[in-house]
């Protein structure tokens, strides 16, 4: 387990590069070989997505072991878009990678939204594999992120999720049920553009569409 949390420590501490206009969907798809999974409680309805304050990790679920996720080849092709389009307007791109790692498997999606200067690229990362290896994850990763900066817990998807922000990567939904882990970012097209207001409700509704869709 230690050698799994540093390795996972040594991935998350790179930060990615976004993407500059005109560098396309390539240049943000998530460089991260996460392999993992998670147990829990019922996915809550998008719509009921909210924040609070929170400084630490919150504590797990009862995991129900009957709620399962399941691998697809093409994540970009489950997802449910709805929440970002209706606020950026088309999808002019969407790439998807799969990859396996021992008894995991990692499936990415990039999704470029909008056009400059006020288009956004959004990356969507999920790892599955045995039970309760998405809640080592989780935990791992959340207390790696509030080494660095603040979190705010996210209410209403999977079993816990918070969100926090970084400058260079974006704004960050990470959750996790089950067996499975998601991380969903955005981040403007254009360094300077600020998100706007509501992303992360918007982020945390695709979050809990995304494990709806992916249930066994």
């Amino acid at each position: 387990m230690e050698k799994y949390v540093t390795s996972i420590r040594k991935t998350h501490g790179r930060r990615l590069r976004l993407p500059r206009p005109g560098g396309g969907v390539g240049a943000v798809l998530l460089a991260a070989g996460l392999t993992a999974c998670a147990p829990t409680a019922p996915t809550t309805p998008p719509a009921a997505a909210g924040t609070s304050a929170a400084s630490s990790p919150t504590a797990s679920a009862v995991p129900l072991p009957s709620v399962t996720y399941r691998r697809v080849g093409k994540l970009c092709d489950v997802l449910d878009l709805t929440a970002l389009r209706q606020e950026y307007g088309t999808v002019s791109d969407r790439r998807s990678q799969f990859r396996r790692a021992g008894t995991g498997t990692t499936m990415m999606c990039a999704v470029t939204l909008g056009r400059l200067p006020d288009g956004a690229v959004v990356n969507v990362l999920v790892t599955v594999d045995g039970p309760r290896s998405g809640q080592r994850m989780y935990e791992g990763l959340r207390a790696v992120q509030q080494e660095t900066g603040p979190v705010t817990d996210v209410t209403g998807v999977g079993a816990a999720a918070y969100t926090y922000t970084d400058e260079l990567t974006g704004t960050h939904v990470v959750t996790y049920d089950n067996n499975l882990y998601l991380s969903i970012v955005a981040a403007p097209l254009r360094l300077e553009t600020a998100l706007p207001d509501g992303v992360v409700d918007r982020l945390a509704r695709t979050a809990a569409g995304a494990l709806d869709r992916l249930r066994s």
